[in-house]
């Protein structure tokens, strides 16, 4: 019997000394890492093409805006020539050219370059979106990972036990029920990693989806994570969300845009210009005056007369209504995201907490627990059930330690989302 407790120390030993693994973005051995993931959604995902398609075809707008528009060439034929002093007329050309008044083109194009800015804010938030959705799946992919080995290797050690408990029932030092309970044991860890199995499968047809691959395609294994310390303080959280979340920075360009166009709507009380030149041919005449059918031309300038003043003022007080509307929507984004982050900072601060409550005092209690009931039952005062609850216990523990540095992963990269700031080495 001393081979097989020797045996069953070295099982205990493995379970007991096996690393706890340690947010590396790197790629180490063939293992899948989060910045190359995000990098390759950002690159390949059609939600992403589109937003920036839109920005793009904004911004296209702004030279639209700021031209004059187009001259206006005419021809006029007299079927019934007029006859003048110097001869009659047959032919008349007209270029006549439309000019905004003073600082109105000026305004459309600071309009059009702030409707741009709209686009771009919302073509980062959409990549700020992607961003989240593939950390979360990731971070859900690291515990599957995690989980799975752990419960591999739960299933070998039961497998081990269930032949020492084997040896010691043939030898008379141990009962048959020590041998089905771990077979129970064995088949309750496998329909485990069955359902472990089809829980990573379901995550890594989201991360498919996601970087625009296909959805049978299949996933590394997730890279390492390193537990992030949270170095920042709840006012930092709200000067840094207020400077850079897309939204908020959104809403500003929106109330930018509505006061340019109280501005505009303020110079339709002055006219526009239309310049315009005309060119008569004229036929020859039957005088002997020297300017007899020489051709003429006049110019002239026009102005629209802006007289009804209701239209007008129901103009300017529209785009006056549309600031005070976007200022409060502004300030309705505002408050939801201080809200927002106040919550996501003290469920980080928890998270965080409770790895290290995981790290640096369950899993060692544990383990001390597995060692007194693996003493105790080679010296036949513990008897299988409670070592199986033990090494059971252990196992789950390890389990929930890794699932917490999921949890802290992503309800960091919800904060970060909310800030608009990448907060790991903060």
């Amino acid at each position: 019997m001393k081979g097989a407790q020797f045996f069953l120390i070295i099982l205990i030993m493995v379970i007991l000394f096996n690393p706890i693994f340690s947010f590396s973005q790197e790629m180490r051995g063939g293992k899948a890492a989060l910045s190359g993931l995000i990098q390759e959604a950002l690159n390949h995902n059609p939600q992403i093409k589109a937003a920036r398609n839109e920005w793009e075809a904004a911004l296209k707008v702004v030279p639209q805006a700021k031209s004059l528009p187009d001259p206006t060439l005419s021809y006029s034929y007299f079927g019934q020539s007029i006859e003048t002093r110097l001869g009659p007329q047959r032919n008349k050309f007209s270029l006549s050219q439309k000019f905004p008044f003073f600082g109105k083109l000026s305004l459309k194009s600071d309009i059009a370059e702030s409707a741009a800015s709209l686009f771009e804010e919302q073509y980062n938030a959409v990549k700020a979106d992607l961003a989240l959705k593939v950390k979360k799946a990731y971070f859900s992919l690291y515990w599957f990972d995690k989980a799975l080995k752990i419960s591999n290797e739960e299933k070998e050690v039961i497998q081990r036990l269930a032949k020492i408990a084997q040896k010691k029932y043939e030898t008379g030092k141990g009962n048959q029920q020590d041998v089905l309970k771990a077979h129970l044991e064995i088949s309750r860890v496998t329909d485990k990693i069955l359902l472990l199995e089809q829980g990573r499968r379901g995550i890594v047809s989201e991360l498919n989806s996601l970087l625009n691959r296909s959805p049978d395609a299949s996933f590394e294994e997730a890279e390492e994570l390193k537990v992030p310390e949270i170095g920042f303080s709840l006012e930092e959280l709200y000067a840094w969300a207020k400077e850079f979340r897309p939204e908020l920075r959104k809403a500003r360009f929106l109330i930018e845009k509505n006061e340019k166009g109280l501005k505009l709507a303020k110079k339709n009380y002055f006219p526009d210009f239309n310049i315009m030149f005309d060119y008569i041919d004229i036929g020859a005449g039957t005088t002997t005056n020297p300017n007899d059918g020489r051709n003429s031309w006049m110019a002239s300038i026009a102005i629209n007369i802006p007289i009804w003043r209701g239209k007008l003022r129901a103009s300017e007080a529209e785009a006056a209504i549309m600031i005070e509307a976007s200022q409060e929507a502004y300030k309705n984004i505002e408050n939801e995201t201080f809200s927002r982050v106040n919550e996501l900072f003290f469920e980080v601060k928890t998270a965080s907490e409770e790895v290290n409550l995981y790290k640096h005092s369950l899993i060692p209690q544990a383990e001390q627990s597995l060692k007194a009931s693996e003493v105790g039952y080679l010296a036949g005062k513990v008897d299988f059930l409670n070592l199986l609850d033990s090494e059971r216990m252990l196992l789950q523990i390890k389990t929930g330690y890794f699932k917490a540095i999921a949890d802290l992963g992503k309800s960091l990269a919800q904060l970060e989302r909310v800030v608009g700031k990448n907060l790991v080495g903060v």
